[in-house]
């Protein structure tokens, strides 16, 4: 009988300590669920402090006399999520080219989501024309998606008619890069892409962005 009591009193004690363990185990798991969730809500909080090891970061709000000589962050995997068509999988081209030629990655971006269409346009289709780029009095034919994007990296960021000279500003390139008014928008949706761009900016990260000082 004292055998048997000492029997119960263990097994009783087993079981209060799984019980016991995995109370803790579910809690646990919880408070993990819990930092994922926070950490994925909070992404754009969490990603600047990765780059200031790097170098420092301010944010910046987006707006028609933005700066885009500024290095913006931004992932391609998030631009991924963006683009489809023709463009997809492109998001690292886009960063790329943009970087090499000192422009705001964020805004390169935008001004292409809104000229293809994020790659659906029927130019993007047919003339892998991703900026709606004009040579010689017609929208130009690329031998690819990456010539387009290289060549428009280099026009907006280099040529002294946007950003490698005094038209730095997203209104800036816009009176020249797609001007209202011009011959070759006779349906008058050039007046649009200052709007877009700046929208398309703040859906592609916010109305505020981090750059890199």
């Amino acid at each position: 009988m004292k055998y048997l009591y000492l029997i119960i009193l263990a097994a009783l004690g087993l079981t209060i300590h799984i019980s016991y363990a995995e109370t803790v185990r579910q809690k646990n798991k919880l408070n993990l669920i819990t930092a994922f969730k926070n950490m994925a809500g909070g992404v754009k909080k969490v990603f600047a402090p990765k780059a200031v090891a790097v170098r420092p970061t301010k944010l910046v709000k987006v707006s028609r006399s933005y700066d885009v000589r500024q290095h913006s962050i931004i992932t391609s995997h998030r631009l991924d999520q963006i683009f489809v068509g023709v463009m997809k999988g492109k998001g690292q081209k886009l960063i790329d080219e943009a970087r090499k030629n000192n422009l705001c990655p964020i805004f390169f971006a935008a001004v292409c989501a809104h000229e293809s269409d994020i790659g659906k346009s029927y130019l993007s289709r047919q003339n892998n024309n991703v900026f709606g780029t004009f040579i010689n009095g017609k929208y130009h034919t690329f031998e690819s998606v990456d010539k387009s994007i290289e060549y428009a990296a280099k026009s907006l960021g280099r040529s002294k008619l946007y950003a490698g000279g005094e038209n730095f500003t997203i209104l800036g390139i816009q009176q020249t890069y797609c001007p209202v008014g011009a011959g070759n928008d006779p349906k008058g949706i050039n007046k649009f892409w200052l709007g877009s761009v700046i929208d398309w900016m703040a859906r592609i990260w916010g109305k505020e962005v981090y750059i890199m000082l």
